[in-house]
């Protein structure tokens, strides 16, 4: 029913709400939590039963085949960043929600449908990001997951006790299919005039972290010259990475950020002796990201040597670009052709818990517009007619992977 959808995304939207009408629902807080209680709340309502697994990820599972031990996974993320608009990653467990239980009423399924919560897909706290998914899947164990520490030296496993949904046991039904539906966070579609975008491939990442250390010392009666100041080779290196990336951008695609800083220990009074800071590449090519992130960290280590300041690497992820299922994509735009929907397919430059799905199974991950291509912003939008063709598209692909044979 589609005032029914519309009117869940606004009261998931009221939790954690912001003034700027977005939304501020960290993985472990208590917003999450009672985001997820008010989920398994209308899951169960609907007929679903609701699993929690060991990292809470959440499953709730419509029994339209009791006697398959198969599934097909719907879903996406609850959690959002500080500054997170309501749509992203909502809508689509939401949407999920709306499409398996209308499916389950109509029945004659072959498979059962299950809508997934997946934990802390935003990364905001606890990195890295799409951890539940990814235990899911087997590139992380629950421990690594569980041992994570947030800036304040919480773990995420205390954090999902504290909002009680931390589960024991693993998911036990035989997943066949992930299908994912999420707003764009980009201007494609609307550039483009489309409604429906069915993702191909996503582009490849290099994410860097880089920490800086000097010695700390009254910012008053120290001496200039005695300074080793962390923040100052930072703020160098920072400015050499535009610099140098904006350089690079003359010749290949790249997208980049220095997102992320925290300095040490945290005093106006003392100059900073430990400065970590985020930094990433982005390229529809792992090589290209990758040769990039090298030259800059060749590039800025001499600059930081001569400031005094050491340099270490605390993390260099490489992230190759992942293909989605192309059957997927292909029942995808032909559902939206029958619904009279223009639609593309598309590359998605952003990270999505169905890009960790496909190492088990294959998965299908559909846009929705966002207007002027805004996301991770309170301001971010999707226009409700998107949000209902979305939600009928996602309805039509789901069903047809629940008819499939085994």
């Amino acid at each position: 029913m589609p005032d029914a959808l519309l009117d869940m995304i606004d009261r998931f939207a009221g939790i954690g709400g912001s003034p700027g009408g977005g939304v501020r629902r960290l993985t472990g807080s208590a917003e999450d939590g009672a985001a997820r209680r008010l989920f398994a709340q209308e899951a169960e309502q609907r007929g679903a039963v609701v699993h929690v697994d060991p990292v809470g990820n959440m499953f709730a599972t419509f029994a339209t085949a009791p006697a398959a031990d198969t599934t097909v996974l719907v879903g996406s993320h609850l959690d959002s960043q500080p500054t997170g608009g309501r749509f992203d990653g909502a809508y689509g467990v939401l949407a999920g929600l709306d499409a398996a239980a209308a499916l389950a009423a109509e029945g004659g399924l072959r498979h059962n449908l299950t809508v997934v919560n997946w934990t802390n897909e935003e990364g905001a706290c606890f990195q890295p990001s799409l951890t539940g998914s990814s235990v899911y899947t087997g590139k992380y164990t629950p421990d690594f997951a569980l041992g994570l520490a947030d800036r304040m030296g919480r773990s995420l496993g205390a954090c999902l006790e504290d909002i009680g949904f931390r589960g024991a046991e693993p998911f036990p039904l035989r997943p066949l299919r992930y299908l994912e539906l999420h707003v764009e966070q980009g201007a494609e579609l609307e550039d483009k005039g489309l409604r429906i975008g069915a993702v191909t491939t996503s582009w490849a990442a290099r994410k860097i972290t880089l920490c800086f250390t000097g010695v700390p010392a009254h910012t008053g009666p120290t001496p200039m010259g005695r300074r080793r100041d962390a923040l100052r080779a930072a703020a160098w290196a920072i400015t050499e990475f535009h610099r140098l990336l904006e350089a690079e951008a003359a010749e290949v695609l790249l997208h980049w950020s220095a997102a992320k800083i925290v300095a040490e220990p945290d005093s106006p009074n003392v100059v900073a002796s430990r400065v970590t800071v985020w930094f990433e590449i982005r390229n529809p090519d792992l090589a290209v990201a990758d040769a990039v992130g090298a030259r800059f960290l060749a590039a800025i280590g001499p600059g930081v040597a001569a400031l005094g300041i050491g340099q270490e690497v605390l993390g260099d992820e490489a992230r190759a670009g992942t293909a989605l299922d192309p059957e997927g994509v292909a029942v995808t735009l032909e559902v939206a052709q029958a619904l009279g929907l223009p639609a593309t397919a598309m590359r998605t430059i952003t990270g999505h818990d169905a890009l960790a799905l496909q190492a088990l199974v294959p998965s299908t991950l559909i846009f929705v517009p966002s207007v002027d291509g805004l996301s991770h912003n309170e301001a971010e939008l999707t226009l409700p007619e998107d949000l209902l063709n979305g939600a009928a598209v996602l309805r039509g692909v789901l069903r047809r992977f629940a008819m499939e044979a085994a």
